[in-house]
């Protein structure tokens, strides 16, 4: 009489819910738009104003850690995440314009731009594609410390006039993000992702003036402007989490 082979269970089903610790690197293709506005003004005389747009790439590596808790019901899973980003982004650019008036004053503008660091705090949701792979949808608020400088020269042809002069702007702004990913459970409470982010981090307002003295009048340069940082990020990710049902509990 032949035995029957011994009964081995089925693996215990993998669960999403519980606490977790991650870190991640990945590259960001990030854009500063630069819309400003330029005025010449001659003491006594007429004051000209120009308009002029530049954008300008700001890429770079970024790496950092991240945190969250899932809610796994049925196929679907509830989250939140907030993660915290050191950031290599920098770019800068160089446009040149003309304000009019009695005299035509030529003027180059120079920018530089840095991301460098950022953060984001997410809710996420998702659907499980087989037991072991989520698919999300993730969005919420960031935050980052931009730093913007511009620089202004203006001149007469034959250096009648030579004038510049530079500012520069550091602070932290905040703003908006949405994006998307995918997780996969490796076992033993570990699990990879590779996820997509777009950051919108708002406007930056900046007027850099320059002055000098020509032929006894006093001539002004003002460029005000107006910077916009965006970002887009692909990551990929490692976590480890506690709680829950799952491989390797």
């Amino acid at each position: 009489m032949t035995a029957r082979p011994a009964y081995a269970p089925p693996p215990p089903a993998y669960s999403w819910s519980g606490f977790y610790l991650g870190g991640n690197v990945g590259y960001s293709w990030g854009t500063a738009k630069d819309d400003a506005t330029e005025t010449t003004t001659v003491t006594g005389v007429v004051t000209r104003s120009t308009t002029t747009s530049n954008s300008q790439d700001m890429n770079g590596v970024i790496g950092g850690v991240q945190a969250g808790y899932n809610y796994q019901f049925g196929t679907w899973v509830w989250g939140w995440e907030t993660d915290f980003q050191g950031s290599g982004q920098k770019g800068g650019s160089t446009f040149n314009g003309v304000v009019g008036g009695p005299v035509a004053i030529p003027f180059t503008v120079t920018t530089d731009h840095k991301l460098e660091w950022f953060g984001t705090s997410r809710g996420r949701l998702g659907v499980l594609w087989g037991p072991n792979v989520l698919l999300y949808g993730t969005a919420g608020v960031a935050y980052g410390q931009v730093k913007d400088s511009a620089t202004l020269n203006g001149s007469i042809a034959g250096g009648a006039l030579a004038a510049a002069a530079t500012t520069t702007f550091k602070d932290v702004k905040a703003g908006w993000t949405a994006g998307a990913g995918a997780e996969a459970a490796l076992g033993g409470g570990w699990s990879a992702k590779l996820e997509y982010l777009y950051i919108d981090l708002g406007k930056t307002e900046l007027t850099t003036a320059a002055a000098a003295t020509a032929a006894g009048a006093a001539v002004a340069i003002n460029a005000n402007h107006s910077f916009r940082d965006t970002d887009n990020i692909v990551r990929l990710g490692l976590n480890y989490k506690w709680g829950g049902a799952g491989y390797g509990y």
